[in-house]
C-alpha cells in the first residue's frame, strides 16, 4: 500500500515537473518573440527615419549649395564647399563619434532586451 503510494506520487512528481518544463519553453518561447519584436519594430521605425532625414538632408545640401555658388558666383564651388563640410562631419563622426554611438546602442537595446 504504501509502495503503490509512492509510486503515485513519483508519477505525479514526474507528471508536474514535465508540465513545468513544458510552460518554462513556452514562456521563454513567447519572450524571446516579444523582444525580437521590439527591435525589429524599433529598427524599422529607425531605418524609416532615417531614411526621411537622408532625403531632407539631401535637398537641404542641395538647395544650400545652389545658394552659396550663386554668392560667390561659381556654382560648383558651392558644391565643393558643402562636400568639403559633410567631410569635415564625417571625420569628427570617424574619432569621436564610434564610441557614443556604440553605448547610445548598447544601452537601448539592452533596456529593450533585458528590463523589460
Amino acid at each position: 500500500m504504501a509502495f503503490e503510494n509512492l509510486t503515485d506520487n513519483v508519477k505525479e512528481i514526474d507528471k508536474n515537473v514535465r508540465s513545468y518544463v513544458e510552460t518554462s519553453i513556452e514562456y521563454y518561447k513567447l519572450d524571446l518573440f516579444k523582444k525580437t519584436m521590439k527591435s525589429t519594430i524599433s529598427l524599422a521605425n529607425t531605418l524609416v527615419m532615417g531614411s526621411l532625414l537622408m532625403l531632407i538632408l539631401i535637398f537641404l545640401s542641395v538647395g544650400a549649395s545652389i545658394w552659396i555658388g550663386q554668392a560667390i558666383n561659381h556654382l560648383p564651388a558651392g558644391y565643393f564647399i558643402v562636400a568639403g563640410f559633410y567631410a569635415i562631419v564625417m571625420a569628427l563622426l570617424a574619432i569621436f563619434g564610434k564610441s557614443y554611438f556604440k553605448k547610445r546602442l548598447l544601452i537601448k537595446y539592452s533596456r529593450i532586451f533585458f528590463n523589460d
